[in-house]
């Protein structure tokens, strides 16, 4: 009965920020880009709102969780299918003048991404240096000679790009630096962890049941779009439009990444409701693979336990240093977006079984975890000896609320914080052995 009151808490909770922000539909007009979600490119504010710690109370360790800044999609295929369909049509003189200008864009992208696949582009690059020099710049007092830095990355190329942009930008903020870079197979276990229980729930036959009404019911539509592209109506029944469709707004999404493509955006070849609905299928496929979603289980995010014990042991560790410590963790954006919900910040570890009130619940992926998205444990104290550190929370750069009672906000007790996420994660051992 306690847990289902604390989760009722939760989503009125959710409901009453949902209804107070601007909602998905408001900020997928404000700037379209958000409609890639996970693949949307956070656009830094260049003045964050900090609220001054108690005045005895300085930041001595950051710890800092991240997603790759933008980079080329991963697969050729990506580039490669919508191309050839494109490409064949035009060679049979089937397509429309707005045909073959899409197929010259895509034709573009394709070509600017060759033997380029996963690595980050210009955009991206720019956007992992900004957010080093916002870091540095925002917090002066914990980057000094005393400072030590200590910057990982699972061996996954555009994290590894990201890592090195972000030590770059802040070496070249402050000299000399005590510095450790590194990269290993061996973080896979803290920092891309895998379950193979949790990820065969993940699509157990309800779920995609449900899922695939869902989907089905918000499926966009394609006929005004396949006929402003194909001259021959007999021809164009033969394409798949529902996955031209798709294939040409994962390409939309990837364009806010290429700096060359500014004028070329293919979104325009879709209505807002069908960039709409194509956020929806995309934002429900996420929330079940990464968030808490009941019809799997509600236990998706228990997947980044392995970072959890990792936060909690490192806030201890470095809590009797003499000198400023920063963690850097570059991951993949899928698993910042399980710790994220693991958490529960802003209300993002939603339980629900009903994927058509996410929207209005406020839980929308770019808000979560876009490109250059992290999560940053900033811990303060008065001396190495303080009794009572406190931790504040920043969600892509933003002061973000944690589900703990504080007297303090947005700063937390960290021994309620530890107290708290312990519990949670020892209440979710006990569940997996008692199964």
């Amino acid at each position: 009965m306690k847990q289902r009151t604390i989760s009722t808490l939760v989503v009125l909770l959710a409901i009453c920020h949902a209804l107070s922000a601007q909602t998905v539909a408001e900020e997928l007009r404000a700037d379209v880009r958000r409609a890639a979600g996970l693949y949307y490119a956070l656009t830094l504010n260049d003045k964050p709102q900090d609220t001054p710690p108690p005045p005895d109370k300085k930041p001595f360790f950051i710890n800092h969780y991240g997603c790759p800044s933008p980079y080329y999609l991963e697969r050729p295929e990506y580039y490669d299918a919508p191309y050839h369909t494109l490409a064949h049509a035009d060679s049979l003189g089937k397509l429309t003048e707005l045909g073959r200008d899409v197929l010259s864009c895509v034709a573009f992208l394709r070509n600017d991404a060759r033997d380029r696949t996963g690595e980050l582009t210009d955009a991206g690059k720019q956007q992992a240096r900004d957010i080093a020099q916002q870091m540095t710049q925002r917090f002066p007092e914990m980057f000094t000679d005393n400072t030590y830095i200590d910057a990982r990355s699972i061996v996954q190329n555009h994290c590894l790009l990201t890592m090195g942009e972000i030590i770059l930008q802040v070496s070249h903020a402050h000299q000399p630096m005590r510095m450790s870079v590194n990269a290993s197979h061996r973080f896979q276990s803290w920092m891309n962890p895998q379950d193979r229980k949790l990820e065969e729930l993940r699509k157990d036959s309800l779920t995609m049941v449900r899922y695939n009404e869902f989907a089905d019911r918000w499926a966009p539509e394609t006929e005004a779009m396949i006929t402003a592209l194909f001259n021959d109506a007999d021809y164009a029944k033969h394409i798949d439009a529902t996955v031209l469709s798709r294939q040409l707004f994962d390409l939309a999404g990837s364009t806010q990444y290429v700096e060359n493509a500014a004028g070329t955006s293919l979104f325009e070849l879709f209505t807002p409701e069908d960039i709409h609905r194509h956020w929806l299928r995309r934002n429900a496929w996420a929330y079940i693979r990464y968030g808490g979603c009941t019809l799997n289980g509600g236990h998706q995010p228990y997947l980044q336990r392995k970072p959890l014990w990792n936060l909690i042991h490192m806030g201890d560790s470095i809590m009797k240093l003499d000198n400023p410590v920063v963690h850097i963790r570059c991951t993949h954006e899928n698993t910042v977006m399980s710790l994220v919900c693991l958490l529960e910040l802003d209300g993002y570890g939603l339980q629900t079984d009903c994927l058509d009130t996410l929207e209005v619940l406020g839980w929308a992926d770019y808000r979560i975890s876009p490109m250059g998205g992290s999560v940053m444990l900033i811990h303060y104290r008065t001396d190495k000896n303080d009794p009572d550190p406190l931790v504040r929370v920043l969600l892509n750069g933003r002061e973000a609320r944690m589900p703990i009672p504080t007297d303090c906000a947005p700063y937390y007790h960290w021994a309620d914080v530890k107290r708290y996420y312990l519990r949670k994660l020892y209440a979710y051992a006990r569940e997996r052995n008692d199964e």
